[in-house]
Parts: structure tokens; sequence; C-alpha cells
């Protein structure tokens, strides 16, 4: 393959891995799970001065994807955006590393045909738009494999060096780089019984120096954990089969059914947990997973066939012998670091098989290469710079193309739409810190809900320690900490607590809505315009149902209104009214009253949606759901009142209209609406829909 050639299908490759992994990064899938959420506050930490070489929190971390999220975030700020975009560009940089390392073993064919088979894989795809640390282990190993292939090549001491350093800095990437010794030791074991110990001689003082390289490298981290074992080797026990409470008391068992589930999880079933997959997707789609096959079977043949004459002989191994070794590694390399998720609970469980990436690429590669020969009859080295077979790139082509579709359609489609997508991913949470910086009009707002008025550099919130504890993505979205007062004391000594009383500072409280949120009435100021919302849902893995995130009050200064478009017996008016069509056929019905006087007993809603003169819906309720009672209304104070409405699919301009007023349920006084001379004029007002 001329060079030209190659760098135009490198680039081709990298265009496309770039399509998949950044449009709608921070926003497909939608939220920010809460250990992504601790990777942004460690890495907010790390801005801050703090710097470790392991982070304890949340069961424990290694540094490198922090270390690197934590300059993403020094440049774009606090958002969920910074954070994944950090992942977006590790997983471009491991497809251009596999199609090195793959050059580097076998042949710039099989590079670019990992690289593409890579590029297109929604296991990678997915993992280079979520900000999980383990998006860093591939990056590392191809790295580590690409220079350990040149060192063997040239036998230079300087790629031996560099092979060393990448390899402990693995051990700074994820958990499952803890079994990449088992894998290289498999590898070394098999060349030792093909070629006996004279294969490792030429290379025995560049093992050395990168055996020194990577210990060096891993000093401080072994120091770490030789100080903290509990904090660095805790999480493995807790998710390990022989666990009594993972295995129930037969981890045997579990184990035979762990390896058939990893097995599977190439073509047939793979990881259910939505944070990490496509539930129940398998790696490959059919067309990939056979070549995936193909290139089993030739690695198969590597390991248990090795090059005739080559031992025995008193001979060193051949290049083309070396080449069918070289063939053997990926398959090993994958069985022992399928090991990760076949000794813990959930398998198959992508984030702890993520050590097969990238190796695991060249697999489909070796299956898909022997038909892009033109020259069929001929060895495998010797076809590495043959033209190309036009049936062997059109069924390269079709393999990966079909790949590519069959994944990013549901990824982008029903997965990112699917609400069960945003439940695990915790959206809720992240809406609620985004709703906090619209009010207080600073930092990232990309989740925050069109109806939360921002107040400007004067306002301050409370917020329920409930939810300060229980969702870390506030703590790492807010972008201005000081203006938040956690706790809903009104004795606090926040600037809104000790003015807003007066109206002096515009105020917001967030509660647990299922705790007594009348505890938010003491704080907010009068006169104000006041919205009460309901956050998004949330629903945890094992929750049943979905419930309600937060509660928000949000008290914001009045602007100047236009005159009232109805006056109401008992001192109220009406703003006026704007109609939302929802996306389940509902509409939202927004309706704005304005205080005159203090209101003695507690209205509500009746409100009506007509077409063509008949009632097809009605909304009626309290107003602002029964959060803010018109017992609390004083002069002055406007409340924005949203009533949903059921069942009336789009709106019909011309035909319909809506009809409401307020009156009291306990008595049964409907509020008179007043003629210009003050005097009852009916208890409906009738809006027709614009």
């Amino acid at each position: 393959m001329r060079p030209q050639r190659t760098v135009f299908i490198g680039t081709l490759i990298l265009l496309v891995a770039a399509a998949l992994r950044l449009p709608a990064i921070g926003q497909v899938p939608p939220g920010l799970y809460h250990d992504e959420a601790y990777y942004g506050l460690d890495a907010v930490d790390v801005l801050q001065g703090h710097l470790q070489v392991y982070f304890p929190a949340n069961n424990g971390r290694e540094p490198l994807f922090i270390y690197l999220a934590a300059g993403m975030i020094g440049l774009l700020g606090q958002s969920p955006f910074a954070l994944r975009l950090t992942s977006a560009f590790v997983g471009l940089l491991t497809v251009a590393a596999t199609a090195a390392a793959g050059r580097a073993i076998f042949s710039r064919r099989v590079g670019l045909l990992a690289a593409a088979v890579l590029a297109v894989t929604l296991w990678h795809v997915h993992l280079s738009r979520v900000g999980f640390r383990a998006v860093t282990l591939p990056l590392i190993l191809a790295l580590t494999v690409w220079q350990g292939a040149r060192a063997v090549r040239t036998g230079r001491l300087r790629f031996w060096l560099a092979t060393g350093a990448l390899y402990g800095l693995s051990f700074y990437t994820y958990t499952a780089a803890r079994f990449t010794p088992f894998a290289l030791a498999a590898f070394g074991l098999y060349v030792l019984a093909v070629a006996g110990p004279r294969a490792f001689r030429p290379h025995a003082r560049g093992l050395i120096l990168a055996v020194l390289a990577a210990a060096v490298v891993l000093v401080p981290l072994a120091t770490y954990a030789a100080s903290y074992p509990d904090v660095v080797l805790g999480r493995p026990d807790q998710v390990s089969l022989w666990n009594p409470a993972i295995s129930g008391g037969d981890p045997w068992g579990l184990l035979g059914r762990q390896v058939l589930r990893t097995l599977g999880m190439f073509f047939v079933q793979g990881d259910r947990i939505w944070r990490h997959n496509i539930p129940w997707r398998p790696v490959f789609a059919p067309l990939l997973g056979a070549a995936f096959l193909l290139g089993v079977a030739a690695a198969l043949s590597s390991l248990l066939s090795p090059a005739k004459g080559e031992r025995g002989k008193g001979k060193p191994p051949t290049a083309a012998g070396m080449k069918v070794k070289a063939e053997a590694f990926p398959l090993l390399w994958t069985a022992i670091m399928a090991l990760p998720t076949i000794l813990a609970e959930d398998a198959p469980h992508f984030l702890r098989a993520v050590g097969m990436l990238p190796i695991l690429a060249f697999l489909p590669a070796l299956g898909l290469e022997p038909f892009m020969a033109k020259n069929k009859n001929s060895s495998f080295a010797s076809r590495r710079l043959d033209g190309l077979s036009t049936i062997g790139v059109a069924v390269s082509v079709v393999a990966i193309g079909l790949e590519l579709v069959s994944g990013a359609r549901p990824y982008f489609g029903s997965y990112a739409r699917n609400p069960m997508t945003a439940y695990w991913f915790e959206r809720g949470a992240v809406a609620l810190g985004a709703d906090i910086n619209r009010f207080l009009g600073v930092g990232w707002v990309g989740e925050a809900s069109p109806l939360t008025p921002t107040a400007g550099p004067e306002g301050h919130v409370y917020l329920d320690p409930l939810l300060w504890k229980e969702w870390p993505q506030v703590r790492f979205l807010i972008a201005a900490p000081e203006r938040v007062t956690v706790g809903l004391d009104v004795r606090s000594e926040s600037p809104s607590a000790a003015t807003g009383l007066s109206g002096e500072h515009p105020t917001a409280v967030f509660l647990w809505p299922y705790g007594d949120w009348t505890r938010a009435w003491p704080l907010l100021p009068h006169p104000a315009e006041v919205t009460v919302l309901e956050g998004p849902l949330s629903q945890h893995d094992r929750d049943t149902e979905p419930y309600i995130t937060y509660l928000a009050f949000l008290a914001t200064r009045p602007g100047p209104v236009p005159p009232p478009q109805a006056r109401l017996s008992g001192g109220v008016e009406w703003l006026g009214a704007t109609v939302t069509p929802l996306e389940d056929g509902a509409a939202r019905v927004r309706l704005r009253w304005r205080a005159t006087a203090p209101l003695a007993g507690e209205y509500t809603v009746f409100l009506h949606y007509r077409r063509d003169g008949q009632t097809i819906a009605q909304g009626d309720g309290p107003p602002a759901m029964g959060r803010y009672p018109t017992t609390l209304w004083q002069p002055g104070d406007i409340l924005n009142d949203d009533h949903i409405v059921p069942g009336i699919g789009h709106p019909q301009p011309g035909r319909d209209e809506i009809l409401f007023g307020l009156w009291n349920p306990q008595t049964g006084e409907y509020l008179s609406v007043l003629d210009e001379a003050g005097n009852p004029a009916g208890v409906e007002i009738r809006v027709p829909i614009q």
C-alpha cells in the first residue's frame, strides 16, 4: 500500500471516528452519571493545586483521566461538555494509535483495518462519549504495543525505554490494567514454547531497560498502594464473584455462567447496563462478527500450528515465524483481559473488559485482511504491500459500514431519546445544577429548564442538604458556590437571608420534594415574581418507579408588566396566558396572576380547554401545583402558575380556547371577573388560542 494511500485512508478513518465521537458531545448520552461528576470534582481540586497520585473518593480512582480532564475543564469550565470532550479526544488518539500499533506488529493494511474497526465499534464510540477513566487504558495500551513492536523490530533502546514508561503509565488509567502482566506473561510463554529462550536473547538489554522504566514510573502509585491497601484494593473485593454476597454461595457455578456470558458478548448478547451500552447489544454486528471469527480462527491456527522448522534446528526465528507468532498475540491478550469481567459481577461488563481494547480490533482486521490481497496464494508476510482486491475492499467496506450504521442509528436515535438512558445517567441531577446556574446567571446551563428565570448577580440560592449530599453533579456544576447556602435555615448569615425578606435579593430555594417543602416559604422575598417548578424525573438502578428529582421555588424582582387583562374580586389581577404544546400530546398553560391585596381564602383554579365550543380536557388544580397557595400572596407578588392539560394533541388556533377562573372549594365561592366599572361580570375568563 502506497504511503499516500495510507495517509488518505487513515485521515478518512479519523474523520469517521470524529463524526461519531464529537457531535452532541455532552448531550448524548443525556445527563452525567455521578461517577463522572466525581472525576470532575477531583479535576477541579487539581486545578486548585491539590495534586494526588491516587484519588480515594468514590471507591478510589487512578489519576490519568482526572489530570487530562483538569486541563480541559481549566480551558472550558465545569460542564459535562468539557469532561466528556476529554474522553472524545482520548478516543480519537486511540484510533490513531491502533493504526500505528497494527502497522508495527503486522502491516499497514492490518493497522488501518483495525483502526477502522475501532472507529465504528459502538463499545469504543460510547466509551469516548462518557467521562469514565476507563477510556484512557486502551490509548496507553495501543501506544505501549506500538513502541514495543518497534523496539522488537529495531532493537533501539529508546523504543524499549518508551515501552516501559508507557506500560508503567497504564497502571494510572483503570483497574483492569492490573491484569496486563498476566496477558504479557501468557504471550511470553507462548513465544518461549515456540522459539525457546534464544528468542529473548537479542532483546535482553531492551527488556531490562523497559522493566526498569516501568518500575520507576510505578514507584509513586506502588508507594501509595502499600500505604493505603484498603483504598486501592477495596473495590475489586466488593464486586468479586468470590464474595458470597455476589456468588450466593456458588462461586464455581457462577464462574461457569460468567465465562459463557463473556464468550457471548462479541456477537450474541453484550452488556445490559444502560451506562455502558445499548442494553444487550453485542460488541459486533453479524458481518463484522463473522470477520472476528475468521480472525480468531487465524490466530488459533497460529497458536496451535507454529511455523515449521522454527524449533529444534538451533536457528533463531525467521521474520515469517515471528509474524505467525504475532497473529496469536491478540487472541491471547483478549482471552486474558476478559478475566476482569469474568471474575466480577454483571458479566459481560464493558468497563471491566475494556483492557481488551484496542487489541481486540486486530482480530476482525486479521479476518478481513486476506480478502483484500490479490494474490491469495502468497504468504501473509509477503502480501503486505501487494495491490488490493476490489472484492476484498468491498467486503471490508460493507462490513465496517454496516457496523457503523447498526450502532449509530439506535445510539443517536432511540437510545439517546429513551427516558431510561436519562435515568441511568442521572439527568435530573444535571438539570438541578444547570437550573441553579441559570438562576444565578453564571456557568453552564445546558440542561436548565427554559422556565427557570435568571436573577443575575444579586441572586442567592438555598439548597436542601439532602440534594447537595445525594448528587455530586450539583457540586461539580455550580459555578458560584459562594452564592449558594446549603441549608434552609432562615437565620443563616447569607446575604439572601439577611435582607431577602425585605425584597432586596432575588432568592431561589431547591428542595427534596418529598419532605417538608413549606420550609421554602419563609425564605422567599416580597414583593417578588414567583415561579414554582418540579424538576425532571430520576430513577436509580433498583427503583421500581421514577420520582421527581427536586422542587424549585424561584423568586425574582418583579419587572415592568403591562396593564392587567382582567381584574377579579378579592384583589387579584390576571396578566396573561401562554399555551405551550408538550411532546406527549399535552400542553402547558401558564397563567400569570398578580396580587393587589391579601387573600383570606385558599383558592384553586378551574381550567377548561375547549375546541369548537366543547370541553376536551381540563387542567384544574391549585395555583403552582398547590405549592404556593393564595394565602401566601402579598400585594405586588406575581405568580407564574403552570397547569398541565393532557390529551389535546396539537393546539388548533381559531378553534381552541381556554376558560378559567378562581374558586374556593371549601366555601364554593367564585372570584368574580370585574368590568371596567368594577362590577361583577361573570366568573370565567375566556382566551382564544392564537
